[in-house]
Formats: C-alpha cells, sequence, structure tokens
C-alpha cells in the first residue's frame, strides 16, 4: 500500500478536522438550542447569560457589543431574563448614574445543570490525552476562538 506524502497526509488530517469542528459547532448549537427550549428562554439569552458567567457584571451597552444586537433588543432581553429570574440589575460601582446587569446564581446553576453530562464526557476523553496534548488542543481551540472571533468582527463591520 503506498504512503501518502507527509504534505498530502497533513492536508487531509486538517479537511477532517475542519470538518469535525463545523459538526462540533453544530452539535453544540443544537445543544444550546435544547437547553434553552428547557429553560424556557431564546437561544441568544441563553448565549448572554454564557457570556455573563465567564465576564462577569455588564452593562447593556456592552453586553450589545459582544452579543453583536441593538441596545433595544439587548434591553428587552434583560427585561426577560429579569422576569424569569435569570439576572438582576445592580446600581454600577463605578458610577451610581449607570445599571449593571450580573447573572443570579440560582440561574446560573439551574443552566449548569444542563451540561453536567458534556462537561464529564469531555473530562473523561481528556484523560486519553498527554499533557502536551491537551497544551496543544488547548492551543488549537484559543486560535480556533481568536479566528471566530475575527470573523464576526469583520462581518459586523
Amino acid at each position: 500500500m503506498p504512503v501518502k506524502p507527509q504534505d498530502d497526509q497533513h492536508d487531509e488530517l486538517a479537511d477532517q478536522i475542519i470538518t469535525s469542528m463545523t459538526d462540533l459547532a453544530g452539535a453544540l448549537g443544537r445543544l444550546n438550542d435544547l437547553i434553552a427550549q428547557h429553560l424556557g428562554i431564546a437561544q441568544t439569552d441563553l448565549l448572554c447569560l454564557h457570556v455573563l458567567n465567564r465576564a462577569g457584571a455588564s452593562t447593556a451597552g456592552a453586553l450589545s457589543s459582544q452579543l453583536g444586537r441593538t441596545t433595544g433588543a439587548v434591553t428587552h432581553m434583560i427585561d426577560r431574563l429579569e422576569k424569569a429570574g435569570y439576572v438582576r440589575r445592580q446600581p454600577d460601582p463605578k458610577d451610581r448614574r449607570r445599571v449593571v446587569v450580573e447573572a443570579s446564581a440560582p440561574g446560573l446553576e439551574r443552566i449548569a445543570s444542563f451540561y453536567e453530562r458534556l462537561d464529564a464526557h469531555s473530562r473523561r476523553l481528556m484523560t486519553t490525552f498527554s499533557g502536551d496534548q491537551l497544551a496543544a488542543i488547548h492551543t488549537f481551540l484559543l486560535g480556533s476562538y481568536e479566528g471566530a472571533a475575527e470573523e464576526c468582527d469583520h462581518l459586523t463591520r
């Protein structure tokens, strides 16, 4: 059986990885949609809660920029999430004239419960890789995230 030259093998594996990334993005999008449905919120609302969980309290304007939504749409989203008990508005400790939005701990715990099985599965899978391999995967994921963020910025210009 002939052996492919390294470049062809590399290109084929790169193609497989890109296809797998597309499949993963689709599966995660579907998962998030199903979780949002179970929670009775929109998928964008769930994304907002993920942003608040990672970044902490934020202004509506900052959320608008991060989510790529108008300030009016974000204000309505915050109203919905506040009514459902997922967020609360607080005076900005740096400027009392402004308001920041923060996710509620019980709301984040409820959301996290939907990801427990996936988290456990991912952690089991990671035990099959060496530390160096995990570092390489992490570097790749960070670079892929940066590329996706740049594409989002490009499309919103």
